[in-house]
């Protein structure tokens, strides 16, 4: 993530389905990307503790965003988040990046598992996850927290064994 990242980080957290789904402020400004980037993706990075990669095309125009945070109970299993900027949605990116990050996630990492989870209903989240071999394992009720309090949650997962 790169400040030259950042405006299209706001344009992405201010859009409509990106708010539905998550629970960025709203609305988003450049402070909070601004914040985002030095308090949890910087600071994670130095830590050890996750990776936050920006996605872009040939032109280095910002396309998504994906990350892979080590879980604080168990250095085995990891936890992946994206979120993909409304001009590059459907058109395959997100599901790639995702097979990359993992990749690494098990061969330099060493993980052994790798979670996805999404509010029951964000189907474009639910594709990216399948593509990228996610297996579907079920509905953990009131898992995520949501604008509103907490939301049901589908819940995915892949293995290191699974890249085989």
């Amino acid at each position: 993530m790169e400040d030259r990242d950042l405006d299209a980080i706001v344009a992405t957290c201010r859009d409509p389905e990106t708010i539905r789904w998550t629970t960025v402020p709203d609305p988003y400004q450049r402070d909070h990307a601004e914040g985002f980037k030095r308090d949890f993706a910087e600071a994670a990075w130095a830590r050890g503790t996750g990776a936050y990669f920006t996605i872009a095309d040939a032109d280095d125009r910002y396309l998504g965003s994906v990350d892979l945070r080590v879980a604080a109970g168990d250095p085995l299993r990891g936890d992946v988040g994206f979120m993909t900027a409304p001009h590059a949605r459907g058109r395959g990116y997100l599901p790639a990046a995702l097979v990359a990050l993992t990749t690494w996630g098990f061969t330099t990492l060493g993980l052994a598992r790798v979670e996805w989870r999404a509010l029951v209903g964000n189907t474009a989240s639910r594709r990216v996850a399948e593509k990228a071999g996610f297996a579907f394992e079920g509905t953990a009720r009131g898992a995520l927290a949501t604008r509103d309090g907490r939301g049901d949650t589908w819940v995915a997962a892949l293995l290191a064994e699974d890249l085989t």
